[in-house]
């Protein structure tokens, strides 16, 4: 007989920042996974596309995620 597996609760608001790099062609991709993220409950900060690997390291730290 298997134990059950208790369910996990975050103690706060999971948040992501999501973007495509400069030269990437996966919008679609990025798009999909965005409203699955934000489908589960999760906040999520969308740059949109081309942008720069500095653009989001700066845009996660300002967010403070």
């Amino acid at each position: 007989m298997m134990a059950e597996t208790e369910v996990y609760r975050p103690k706060h608001a999971i948040r992501f920042v999501t973007a495509s790099s400069l030269f990437d062609g996966h919008d679609a991709s990025i798009n999909i996974m965005r409203r699955i993220l934000q489908a589960s409950g999760a906040e999520v900060i969308h740059l949109g596309h081309n942008r720069s690997a500095r653009e989001i390291v700066q845009a996660a730290i300002q967010e403070d995620v």
